[in-house]
């Protein structure tokens, strides 16, 4: 009945040992780091100093959207080792158990996810190339769009060749790691919540002897599941909850950067026109990592819901005083709903993707209307 933990190099998603946490801890990575925030820094700080010396409307619109996507990277790369740090916490607070500690068909159900879970990280990879390579490949409107272009070339117009080249190849790199890598920590922990889920789920459901009644062994039982949830449990709502204020900055950051956005769009019609491709290739591969978020918090939402009706369904009639109290503890335990929540109004499920897209919708139809006003 009782699961054997798992050892390291167990791990049911081998994938994700790419972007082991503990590989930005090394010199030479850290030293990237370093380099990489004082270079955005001190492109951004030049930047917000135009800003303030011009102090015009329409040049802080034409530049605030790549201007508030260099803040988003920088915000990144400072807040990323607390971010690592807490993730891998988690992973090693919760006791995690081998794939088959359950039966033949979770087995084979978890190693399914496990390559699907893969081929997401492929598909996800694809689009961020397609979109960063939209990105880096010149046009004649990039001086008048992405603010670190126009500053090298006007600062050192003899290299501005060279600079701008130098610098799009990094940002692609840059981009494409920080992309890549965050989308694939945070999905980690998830992904091995649902495996854990599924064979608890396996393990509620024998609680009870086939043949026979044995109370030792039902007490056993249900205190080993009444743990291993609260365990599973307690560690999520820790992670989640030390990392509530970065996910509220990001929160923040991508909807000022989504307003400057459709600023620009409006206010510089025939720019934008010449960049659709860029925008059509951005717009898929954010979408793409929004459905997959709130798939995978719609699928832990809907694992810890059937906990409860697992318990619910047991044949508890017979079951000694002792038993029914800790089964009580259980259902009330399994009761409080569990969602993947980094605010008071911000979870990932279906509900809050409808939400969404209603104000999604709402914001394109209100830019259409004014653009034929």
């Amino acid at each position: 009945m009782f699961p054997k933990e798992r050892q390291k190099g167990e791990e049911p998603i081998k994938f994700y040992h790419l972007m082991d946490p503990n590989i930005f801890k090394l010199p030479l990575v850290r030293f990237c780091r370093v380099c990489i925030i004082l270079y955005y820094s001190l492109l951004f700080l030049t930047q917000t100093g135009l800003f303030l010396y011009k102090f015009e409307t329409l040049y802080f619109a034409q530049y605030s959207c790549s201007y508030f996507f260099s803040l988003i990277m920088i915000t990144y790369m400072v807040l990323f080792p607390i971010g690592a740090h807490t993730i891998q916490s988690f992973m090693e607070e919760v006791r995690w158990w081998k794939t088959d500690s359950a039966d033949v068909a979770i087995e084979k159900m978890i190693k399914r996810e496990s390559f699907q879970s893969i081929i997401i990280m492929v598909i996800n990879a694809f689009f961020v190339v397609v979109a960063l390579t939209s990105q880096v490949i010149p046009q004649n409107v990039d001086k008048r769009v992405f603010y670190e272009i126009a500053l090298l070339e006007d600062i050192f117009p003899k290299w501005a060749p060279v600079l701008t080249t130098i610098h799009r190849i990094q940002a692609m790199i840059v981009r494409f790691f920080t992309i890549v890598t965050s989308f694939g920590q945070f999905l980690y922990p998830f992904f091995n919540s649902r495996f854990q889920l599924y064979m608890l789920l396996y393990f509620i459901k024998n609680i009870n002897e086939k043949f026979a009644i044995d109370q030792w062994r039902i007490e056993q039982r249900l205190l080993f599941c009444l743990r291993s949830y609260i365990n599973l449990s307690k560690a999520s709502r820790k992670m989640l909850k030390k990392i509530e204020v970065i996910s509220l900055a990001y929160q923040v950051l991508i909807l000022v950067w989504s307003i400057s956005f459709a600023t620009y769009v409006l206010l510089f019609q025939d720019d934008a026109r010449q960049q659709n491709f860029r925008f059509v290739s951005l717009l898929m591969c954010g979408l793409f990592m929004l459905v997959i978020l709130f798939q995978i918090g719609q699928d832990i939402e809907d694992s810890v819901t059937k906990v409860f009706e697992t318990l619910v369904s047991i044949d508890w009639y017979n079951w000694n005083e002792s038993n029914k109290k800790i089964y009580l503890m259980f259902l009330v335990s399994a009761l409080k709903p569990y969602r993947i929540q980094f605010s008071e109004n911000f979870s990932l499920n279906y509900y809050m993707a409808g939400q969404l897209l209603q104000s999604a919708a709402s914001v394109v139809l209100v830019v259409y209307q004014l653009n034929f006003m």
